[in-house]
């Protein structure tokens, strides 16, 4: 793999830390992305926990059902949609109705990642990360 001559910048740095550490820090996470490109460059950071995504052709009722059976009174939710508007409007659809289920959304961890994330928007996009001079080799 050719990397770039740019090295990783702080908050690239803090975003590789907290992405490969939420296994560690939350116990039974299940983590919502949109595409199979958002859970690839999670399980490149060698994150295990359980992801589902929301782009395989379901409605949102569904992708509800799916995701309380997917969960017990002790999991925590991540949910890692993109951060364009689409992304967004998705977000608070899924944090509205889990809260309603009593379900643990991780709303603040959602920001703290969003604001690591700098310019981009995409979770897809970290896969940039892998393309810098001292970044992580992708866990396979």
């Amino acid at each position: 793999m050719i990397r770039s001559s740019k090295r990783l910048r702080d908050n690239e740095i803090a975003l590789i830390e907290m992405l490969t550490s939420m296994d560690r820090n939350y116990q039974n996470l299940v983590i919502i992305v949109e595409g199979k490109r958002d859970e690839r460059v999670l399980r490149d950071l060698g994150v295990s926990a359980r992801i589902i995504r929301t782009q395989r052709g379901s409605n949102r009722l569904s992708l509800i059902e799916e995701i309380l059976e997917a969960t017990s009174q002790v999991s925590q939710i991540l949910i890692l949609t993109d951060f364009d508007k689409e992304g967004a409007e998705l977000a608070k659809f899924l944090e509205r109705e889990l809260d309603h289920h009593k379900v643990i959304v991780l709303k603040r961890l959602r920001l703290e990642i969003r604001k690591k994330m700098g310019n981009w928007r995409c979770i897809e996009e970290l896969v940039a990360l892998f393309k810098r001079k001292d970044s992580p080799e992708p866990v396979r």
